[in-house]
């Protein structure tokens, strides 16, 4: 077995990889792309490792890193995205040797570079995925709910404005004025983040009133299918396929189908009222661009946006784990949903 940089070449192995292996817990997805690298353009400078059978010439799993900077603790910190962990199926009851060896690897690198602390995101209920977290002497910071929302089939509401090419400076200075109040606050979306968005016609702001969100169009990029669900979560998704077949009123997908999504990666009103409003007509955009999942996200300990959702919505607790070079605790004011995660 080697330890190695990944290259252009091993896309495919990498992309079916992520396919085969589900993220497990209450509820179990998996996701497709067509290029395995497209999370690391967003960063200005990161890598991928893979670890590699040097008999079969298979990758047994790999993990990247994102460099980028953050607002955290008062001040602008460099910090490292660990993301993109995966095992292939078929080495699974081998994980603990490849995964020491690239964990070491990773270290060398990170040790090596400005970064002044790194950080990871998991599932809550993805017990396995904390574990590995865990070994690798990440501490639980802070959780973020993602909310999300099956697409309804919603009336268009009038006033409504629709940015199809909206200010880098503008979704910029949101984050710039999120500083005083939050941690973990992205510095760098307008340089390399939000301009390619813009280059694939994959962002749009609407505005209704006092209300104001921005949108990033994930289809085709980063498609998820679920593929087990709770009982409980079962019997809800085929109850309400069953309704929908009746009265098409709500996209619900079936297990294994890919998800049509938007992240609503920013979402900002002053009344509440003009929120729901604001849900309401992106649910119809949404509706007539033929998306299944709106998916929102915002610190545990606020409910700022969740008030404006409404009760057709499914919590989903992601939990941010962080380490620094002195591996203390960090003590995080609420943080914003850092898109790139």
């Amino acid at each position: 077995m080697i330890i190695r940089e990944a290259r252009p070449e091993d896309n495919a192995k990498l992309l079916e990889i992520e396919r085969t292996s589900a993220q497990e817990g209450n509820v179990w997805f998996t996701s497709n792309r067509e290029d395995f690298f497209e999370k690391m353009r967003y960063f200005e400078d990161g890598f991928m490792l893979v670890a590699e059978d040097e008999k079969t010439g298979d990758i047994i799993g790999c993990a990247g890193a994102g460099f980028a900077d953050y607002w955290l603790e008062g001040r602008k910190q460099r910090g490292v995205y660990l993301f993109g962990l995966r095992t292939n199926p078929k080495y699974r009851m081998k994980v603990a040797r490849w995964l020491k060896a690239l964990i070491e690897k990773m270290g060398d690198i990170l040790e090596n570079s400005e970064a002044e602390f790194g950080f990871g995101s998991v599932k809550a209920d993805n017990i396995r995925s904390i574990k590995i977290l865990r070994h690798m002497n990440l501490f639980a910071a802070r959780t973020l709910n993602f909310y999300v929302q099956p697409v309804l089939r919603r009336g268009k509401v009038k006033g409504l404005e629709i940015d199809n090419d909206p200010e880098i400076s503008e979704l910029q200075e949101y984050y710039i004025n999120s500083m005083e109040d939050h941690d973990l606050v992205p510095m760098d979306l307008d340089r390399n983040f939000f301009p390619r968005l813009k280059e694939q016609k994959r962002l749009k702001v609407y505005r209704y009133k006092s209300a104001w969100a921005a949108v990033w169009d994930i289809t085709g990029e980063y498609d998820v299918a679920i593929t087990r669900l709770s009982k409980s979560l079962r019997a809800l998704q085929v109850s309400v396929r069953f309704l929908a077949t009746l009265v098409p009123f709500v996209r619900i997908p079936k297990l294994n189908e890919f998800i049509r999504s938007w992240h609503v990666i920013i979402f900002e009103y002053q009344d509440l009222k003009d929120a729901k409003k604001l849900v309401k007509a992106i649910h119809h955009d949404a509706w007539n661009n033929r998306i299944h999942l709106l998916n929102f996200a915002e610190d545990a300990e606020v409910d700022h946006i969740k008030k404006a959702l409404g009760p057709f919505t499914i919590k989903l607790p992601f939990v941010l784990h962080t380490i620094d070079r002195k591996q203390s605790r960090k003590n995080f004011k609420p943080v914003i949903w850092p898109p790139r995660i």
